[in-house]
Parts: structure tokens; sequence; C-alpha cells
């Protein structure tokens, strides 16, 4: 393959110089297992029996700010790129024989390889079936084996693929996933990367066999009761994986990163209080998009602990490369934009800075996020969470949260004044969705002066968006005082000023009441025109500045409104878009 043969050439100089990895990483994928239904994280108020997975917990880190995507494909497609789906076009669950990943993409397995570690998905697939069951191996997979759709007819009668060879399964799906992963790895001597991907706890609710459960079934019907048949099979789920980790030679195990994740959140047909169903699986509220995340092995250094530092599940691409020796932004041409960060320093030890300040996940119906009614995209920082949802015609209604005090999402800061600090996040948040996604972007922020009440205070304002090659104009409004001129400053940063922190008060200088909001670091003089004054900006016409970022403010001169004659707008805050 083409990309193969790419992955191949980028990866030659830095195996060069590493060598071949030693280690074997599991990555063990529960299908709409949130946080809510894994016992060791005590959020649900009845989760499943899951002792296996809450071992490797003790052992090891349990992440409680794991995001994923609110869908099975786009998580599982962002695991395997490094790259949001907005890049992949994966925005949603693929419907059964859709198109799912393109051929230029560069997966998880394609950069491994070459290293000399043999790698295998056993389980569930669901990333589209263009090339048919040769679809998981043709894009990068040395074995596949378990089922390509996103749900099972059955879990005892199911259309299994074991390289590209159709069949139907008669086992039950979580055991022959085991079964399958137990045989492989018996059988592979060098380093390894397994993708075990199971279908559990997925509908449909059925039973699965007396011995891999202790819950009481009888008389009950998984259609009008399917809570008691989901907490069977993720604790048959964790019973396979305890089969696994005990089958495995101990020296094998021993020398074995494991990485337990969920794919999305718990369905809303499962889920419990205090979790709301309206806010599970399918939307970008936590509910739907926290996910756990729990890491055991020998990467881990340090004691067992809980982390609760940002991860998504797009980083486990560098990270897991990384764990098997491999550099993965070095691996993948630097043309392909990666949204992956390798949090393996919050593996190596305790107190490492978090490598992740702000998250990004979304939802869209068809190739382009947020380009249809009911797409929907979110951001959050270690404290708020901006939420964004596409309406009907070009209108977008946001929502903002403070998930330190406020975990549940139950009140929207943006229905009553905002603080200061949630103020500069919603800022924030909204700068990076419109950085990822190259998107032109304005905001003003902060406060105009007036003068010791001589004029309304003074506003500046967007008259057009950033892009390369146009001409970004802002507007100063409110001139009613005797002001010819003003000095528009343009700064690239909105925190400090030759070390002076930012905002700053400029009363000292005799501009009472101002605010200086950005570094001043690109002057200009321009002149008021019926109490009004455009500032032109020409951006060049470069396709580098994408993504680049500035802010504006001006002080037009007021001999009569203070001391210093001259007063000072609020700010604007842009990045250069496509």
């Amino acid at each position: 393959m083409l990309r193969s043969l790419l992955a191949t050439l980028c990866l030659l100089a830095t195996l060069t110089a590493q060598g071949a990895p030693a280690r074997n990483t599991l990555l063990v994928v529960a299908d709409d297992v949130g946080v809510d239904s894994v016992s060791c994280y005590g959020l649900g108020s009845n989760p499943p029996p899951t002792p296996i997975i809450d071992a490797l917990a003790a052992s090891g880190i349990r992440f409680t700010n794991a995001q994923a995507c609110p869908l099975c494909s786009p998580t599982r497609a962002s695991i395997l790129t490094g790259r949001h789906a907005f890049r992949t076009g994966v925005g949603a669950a693929l419907m059964n024989n859709a198109p799912g990943l393109a051929a230029s993409e560069l997966l998880l397995p394609e950069i491994l390889a070459p290293a000399g570690i043999a790698n295998a998905l056993i389980g569930k697939w669901h990333l589209g079936e263009d090339l048919g069951p040769l679809t998981p191996t043709a894009e990068g997979f040395g074995t596949f084996t378990g089922g390509m759709a996103g749900t099972l007819p059955s879990y005892y009668s199911w259309p299994k693929v074991e390289n590209g060879v159709a069949s139907t399964s008669t086992v039950y799906a979580t055991t022959d996933t085991v079964d399958e992963a137990l045989a492989w790895v018996g059988a592979t001597a060098q380093p390894w990367f397994l993708m075990l991907s199971f279908h559990a706890g997925h509908s449909p609710y059925q039973a699965p066999p007396a011995a891999l459960h202790t819950q009481n079934l009888g008389g009950l019907n998984p259609s009008t009761q399917p809570v008691p048949f989901f907490r069977a099979m993720v604790q048959a789920m964790d019973t396979e994986i305890g089969r696994f980790l005990a089958t495995i030679p101990a020296a094998t195990r021993a020398n074995t990163n494991i990485v337990f994740l969920g794919d999305n959140g718990t369905t809303a047909a499962v889920t419990l209080p205090p979790f709301n169903s309206t806010r599970s699986k399918g939307t970008i509220y936590q509910g739907g998009i926290r996910v756990p995340l729990i890491v055991a092995g020998p990467a881990v250094g340090g004691a067992p602990r809980v982390e609760p530092a940002l991860v998504h599940a797009v980083d486990m691409f560098a990270t897991l490369a990384a764990l098997q020796g491999v550099d993965a932004r070095a691996a993948v041409p630097a043309s392909v934009p990666l949204d992956t960060i390798d949090v393996g320093a919050l593996l190596a030890g305790p107190g490492a800075t978090p490598p992740r300040a702000l998250s990004y996940s979304q939802r869209f119906s068809g190739s382009q996020a947020m380009a249809a009614a009911g797409d929907s995209e979110m951001a959050r920082n270690a404290q708020y969470e901006l939420l964004r949802f596409r309406l009907t015609g070009s209108g977008v209604r946001e929502e903002l949260y403070d998930l330190a005090a406020d975990p549940w999402e139950t009140t929207d800061l943006l229905l009553q004044p905002l603080s200061a600090t949630a103020a500069a996040s919603y800022r924030a948040l909204s700068r990076e969705i419109a950085r990822l996604r190259g998107l032109p972007w304005s905001a003003q922020y902060g406060t105009g002066c007036s003068g010791a009440g001589l004029a309304p205070a003074l506003q500046v304002v967007a008259g057009s968006v950033p892009q390369p090659g146009a001409t970004f104009t802002l507007r100063i409004t409110n001139l009613s005082l005797a002001a010819p001129v003003s000095v528009v400053a343009i700064g690239f940063s909105d925190s400090t000023w030759a070390g002076v922190p930012l905002p700053f008060g400029l009363g000292a200088i005799g501009m009472t009441g101002c605010t200086l909001w950005t570094d001043p670091a690109i002057t200009s003089v321009v002149t008021t025109v019926a109490a009004s004054a455009t500032a032109p900006i020409a951006l060049p016409n470069s396709p580098s500045i994408v993504g680049a970022g500035f802010y504006a403010q001006a002080f037009p001169l007021a001999p009569s409104a203070n001391p210093a004659g001259i007063l000072a707008t609020n700010a604007i805050a842009a990045l250069v878009g496509n």
C-alpha cells in the first residue's frame, strides 16, 4: 500500500535511532460503557460489577476527566488516526456499507508495523466497509477478526470476518473476542499491539452465558427491563478480560501495558440517575463524552493513583505509539495535521504538568462539522465547558457550564452575567474551536472608558472577518467628544505587556477609569468621521497565517476627557481563518 510505504519512509530515521521496542500494548475498548458503568468510578447508582477492571485501576492510573466523541465510529477513528472527526469526516455512527475512513488516512497499526510490532484488531471495527470484508486489513491491520458493523444482530449468531473471509459465528461474541485474542497472542513472538474491541455493552441486550455473570435475569424481558441485561453483559466482558489476563503467560502480562477505554457514554436506555438519560450517548454533554480510561503496566510509574488531567481518546494515537517506541508526529507526514498529544508524562509519575489544556469533541451528520441542523461541538478546559448546537439555518445556540461547581450541567452560565473568569474561559474556548477548525473568528472583550461621564463608554467592533488576503476592519464608535484621531494598537497577547500583567489600569498616567487590554505591539493612526473611525488591517494573502491570532484596542485622543487627554476602547480578539 502507498500509505504503508510512506509510513515506512517517515519512520526510517526514527527507528534507526530507537531500535526495536520490547513491550506489548493491549488497548481494550468497551462499547457504550461510560464512567457510570464501571464500578471503581463510584459515580453510577447501580454500576455493573467490574472487579477485573477495578483491579487494573487499583494497580495503575484511573483518569477522571477522559473524553471521547459521543458516538463510537468517530471515537474509533480518532484513536486510530490521532485526528478529530472534522478532519476524518467520520462524525457519526457509520451505517452498514458506509465508506468510512478515507484510504489516505494513516492508521496507528501502519506506523507501528515498520517498527517490528505485530498488530491486530479483534472484535468490533465499525469504521466503514468500502473494501468489503477486507477493509480492516486493507486499511492497515495485520490481523482482523470480528464484526464489521456497529451492532450485532445477536451476540449468539453474528456475521464474523476473519482477515477478509466472512462467516457466521455462533459463539457468544464477547467470549469469541477473547478466544481469538488468546490465539493471536499465543502465535505472536514479536512485540505486539492488540486492540481488543468488545461489542459489549452495546445493544441488543441479551443474557450472557450464566458462567460469566451473577445477575438474576429470571423472568425479565430486555425490551422492557434492559438495565439488568446491560449489567450482565458488562460483567461478562469484565470476566472475559480477566480470562485473557489470567491465560497469557505471566512474563507477557508483566511486559504489557494495558489501556482500558470507553468509546462514548452509556446509552440512554440503561442510564440511571444521577446521570441524565437525555444527556447520554449521542450528546456532547458529559454523560455522552466522559468515558472511563484506566492504564496499568510497566509504563506506570509511582504509586497507583487517580489522575484528574484532561485526556481525549484522540491522544491514544500518540500515547500508544510512544509506549512502543514510535514518535507519532515523526511517523506521520508533516503536512497531515494531528490533534493527538502524548500523555506519557502523566503515566511516568505523579506531579507532571497536564499536557492538554483544552479538549474538543463533536458530532455531525454529514461530511462537515457544524454544517447541518442537529450538529454539535464542545470544548472544555479544566473548569469550564462550552457547548455549541447548530440550529436550522445558520444559527448556533451555545451553553456554558462550570464543571467544577456544576458537574451535572444544571446551570447554563450564558443565561446570566458572566464572571470575569467565566467570560475569559468562554472567549478562550470559542477561540480554540475556531483555531482547531481553521475558522475566522473575532470577539469583543473588556470595557471601554467614558471620560468621567462626558461620553458613552467607547467601543471597538469588528467590521469584517479575518481571512488571508482580506482587510480586517475595526470600527470605533461613540466618539462624541472632540477626538480628531485615534491610535489603534495591534497586539499578540492579552495576558502580559513588557512584563506587566494585563488587563492594566491606566489611571496612574491620567487616563482615569481606562484599561489597557492588549500589548500595543503595532500602532497606526486613523481619523474620526461622523463620531466614528474605521481602522483597516490588511492581512497577508498567505495560507500560513491561518490560525494566527491577534488583539486590537483603540485610544482616541480626547483632550477634555481626562488629564491625559486620551480614552481607551474595549478590545477585540481575532483569529485568522480560511
